[in-house]
């Protein structure tokens, strides 16, 4: 019996029904998709990481090696399991020419590091996307998947480094240098290639790596290692660095993800209330009959529940098999960072596990909803204007006094005034759709705005100028510094030398910090506590080292140079988060980095004027616009984090379409004997219109407001409560927002979506005669 009603109900409601089923099936997607995207990333690296073996400790150092002293010490460290030395040969961005079948140029923009290796043996593996050793023969070669994308490089393209020719034949993934954060990247030759390039005149760096049985074990191990006096000239990382930048797109996905899904999770309530409670509206009457012939409120629930239950098994078996076959779309860079290992068994699980979880709570609360059908009395079900909401506030009289106001006006602002419980509906749904939107974008403005080079260790300048150390360093920060001092748009130029200065951590033991020195050093970061140093006896250091060295800001900290005052304490997610600012020269210390810092005269176009300079100075130099190196560094997590938001705008839209649809169904359902009324007292169909476009519209904008206060609120506390568990160097991020699409089309593009889906509902109720309303 149940089946045969739940089968007529299908046909004869058939709108509403779908409407349903199209929601459950959205949460249901949604869900499961999150969820295989967060383990997907987690199992890919994990998978990753096994095969290729990035190491548990890694120095880099420029300069010769005491290889017999190194071997002596690791040898005699009980907890070194293994450990290794590869040569990296240094070439700059414009010593590399591509050809392909389209244009011919070479990667002198190119920010990162870039060095030619060969293959190692066992540790430390470059793989292609199946996540096998790449093997290359002479005049091959294998260029990292991250250049793949940013210079659209296809196999068989033609490669001269230094003269050499060579032909792509593999993209290969590199599990320690496989995020444009590390700074660094690496392209494979064959052995016999790299044999003959370690011949010529290459600047050597060497990557000192060693692995424990724990990764966990570095931070210790670091500790002895710096104190050994051990080749230190270049950052040094650990195991849970690196897997964290090569997680930080992902994660950043991840997170939003999770606000979102949250956000989803109480539209799924207020979707799922509204559609069950206009359908008991509308049926008010049939439940009233069923109660009269004897049905028990148990049998009548059971009835309604059939068909929830029935929809709810449809809609997140949809959602699961659409989850399923998109889930590539959404892991894509996932498979192109970390190889194509295919979808994991535990992400399959875990989504049917996440599927299971949003049919059970579609059902309980349902069942909590339909439970409303206890209280209706048969005498209340044929009652014109009365049924499931009881809770009648009387409209305080008032018209008298407003004769220079619009009667519709009137009407519209007092009923949303004083019975606003009852259009609470469309408010809170502007306001979880708003915030839903808005907290990614501003995420996204963040990462894009030329203002977030700040959390990165550098001030807001128009151009970064960094000079790192070479057989030419002292050469090209000369010839760097004439070419400034010539230029007529140069402004102002700020000089930063680094040095490394030796103090002790929390625990006494002794610590190298890598300090960035001059005038004005530390000027324009974010500072967490304190400011930047001034006095030539204090020091501003990164997060991550007051954390290490356990310094608060005021506190004195003792280097081989002298007794220092803290003065501040900043976010750094470069070198490894470790880094320190003086004014102090340290004048008897090598020098192994000048960064400068450039603003150029009004109306100077920065990308232009980078390129210009980098055309005059050639190798070894790296000069950006700001723009560029945020680009750069960034740019991977922006794209995705982009088409992300993208998705969830577009969800949003439709979801404040459909439940402002559905509410307003319930509305006119619920208010079908005043509408009777105000159109026999000589209210047009116009008039009506009026007044429903200005209810929702006040309540629509009224939750638009609260919902931009939400996200700016509760949308950064939830970004640094995540930061503050990743180690990465940033423990707090200010949302720098675009006001026009944060204020003004966000809002209206909502609100537009509210009024039009009200006119089109409305615009369809008029054709209804009114003697059938008064019928009713």
């Amino acid at each position: 019996m149940n089946s045969l009603i739940v089968k007529n109900d299908l046909k004869r409601n058939k709108l509403i029904n779908a409407t349903l089923l199209l929601f459950i099936t959205i949460s249901a997607f949604l869900a499961t998709t999150s969820v295989v995207i967060g383990i997907q990333t987690i199992t890919s690296i994990t998978n990753f990481f096994e095969v290729a073996q990035p190491p548990h400790f890694l120095q880099m150092h420029k300069g010769e090696i005491d290889e017999t002293t190194l071997t002596t010490f690791m040898n005699s460290d009980d907890a070194v399991t293994d450990w290794q030395v590869q040569t990296m040969l240094g070439v700059f961005g414009d010593q590399i020419a591509v050809s392909s079948e389209d244009a011919t140029f070479t990667m002198s923009d190119l920010r990162l590091d870039v060095s030619l290796i060969k293959q190692n043996d066992q540790k430390d593996i470059l793989l292609d996307s199946n996540h096998q050793k790449v093997q290359l023969s002479p005049g091959e070669i294998g260029m990292p998947a991250l250049l793949q994308t940013r210079y659209d490089l296809q196999l068989g393209d033609q490669i001269e480094i230094a003269g050499k020719q060579f032909t792509i034949t593999e993209f290969v993934l590199d599990a320690q240098m496989n995020s444009p954060m590390t700074s660094s990247t690496r392209i494979l030759l064959s052995d016999a290639d790299y044999a003959t390039m370690l011949a010529a005149d290459f600047e050597k760096e060497y990557l000192i790596e060693a692995y424990f049985n724990q990764p966990d074990e570095a931070a210790a191990f670091q500790t002895v290692y710096e104190n050994a006096d051990l080749p230190m000239n270049g950052p040094t990382i650990t195991y849970t660095m690196i897997f964290l930048l090569s997680a930080l797109t992902d994660i950043a996905i991840v997170f939003v993800l999770l606000i979102v899904s949250f956000i989803l999770v109480l539209i799924a309530f207020i979707c799922l209330k509204y559609t069950i409670m206009s359908t008991l509206e509308e049926e008010i009457r049939e439940i009233g009959t069923m109660k009269a012939i004897g049905l028990s409120n148990t049998d009548i629930k059971n009835i309604y529940m059939t068909k929830y239950r029935f929809l709810a098994a449809i809609g997140v078996m949809a959602g699961l098999l659409i989850s399923n076959s998109t889930n590539g779309y959404f892991t894509d860079h996932i498979s192109a960072t970390f190889g194509d290992s295919g979808l994991s068994t535990l992400a399959l699980v875990f989504s049917v596990v996440a599927a299971v979880v949003v049919y059970t709570l579609i059902i309980l609360y349902s069942k909590k909803i339909v439970n409303s059908i206890r209280q209706l009395t048969i005498v209340e079900a044929f009652t014109s204007n009365s049924g499931f909401d009881k809770n009648k506030t009387k409209i305080k009289d008032g018209l008298h006094k407003a004769r220079n106001r619009s009667v519709n006006w009137l009407l519209a602002s007092r009923e949303v005034f004083y019975q606003f419980k009852k259009w609470a509906m469309i408010f809170f749904i502007m306001l979880l759709a708003v915030a839903m939107v808005v907290v990614p974008l501003n995420l996204l403005s963040t990462m894009q705005a030329p203002e977030f080079v700040t959390y990165m260790g550098s001030p807001y300048r128009d151009i970064l100028i960094e000079i790192d150390n070479s057989q030419q360093m002292d050469e090209n920060f000369q010839k760097t510094q004439a070419l400034l001092s010539e230029d007529p748009n140069v402004a102002n130029i700020q000089i930063v030398k680094r040095v490394s200065v030796q103090t002790t951590d929390s625990e006494n033991e002794l610590l190298n910090l890598h300090v960035d020195t001059g005038p004005g050093a530390g000027e324009g970061l974010k500072y967490l506590n304190g400011v930047a140093p001034e006095m030539q006896n204090e020091i501003a250091l990164s997060y991550l080292n007051a954390e290490r060295t356990g310094k608060a800001v005021g506190e004195a900290i003792l280097l081989n140079s002298g007794v220092f005052t803290v003065s501040g304490i900043y976010q750094d997610v470069t070198n490894g988060g470790y880094s320190a600012k003086a004014v102090r020269k340290f004048s008897a210390l090598p020098i192994i980095q000048y960064q400068l810092s450039v603003d150029l005269a009004e109306g100077t176009d920065s990308d232009e004027k980078a390129a210009e300079w980098a055309n005059v100075i050639k190798s070894g130099v790296s000069i950006d616009s700001m723009q560029a190196f945020i680009d750069q560094t960034l740019g991977g997590v922006a794209s995705q984090l982009k088409a992300v938001v993208v998705v969830i705008a577009l969800i949003a839209a439709g979801m404040v379409a459909l439940i402002t649809g559905l509410f307003l169904k319930l509305r006119l359902a619920q208010n079908a004997a005043e509408l009777a009324i105000l159109t026999a007292i000589g209210f047009s169909g116009k008039d009506l219109t009026k007044q429903y476009l200005m209810k929702i519209g006040l309540v629509a904008s009224a939750g638009v407001v609260a919902g931009i206060l939400l996200a700016g609120l509760l949308g950064e506390t939830a970004l640094n409560f995540g930061l503050a568990f990743t180690g990465l160097g940033i423990k707090q991020v200010d949302f720098i927002i675009n006001p026009s699409v944060n204020y003004l089309l966000v809002p209206i593009v909502f609100i537009v979506i509210a009024l039009f889906v009200t006119w089109s509902m409305l615009k369809a109720r008029k054709r209804s005669s009114i003697v059938a309303i008064v019928n009713e």
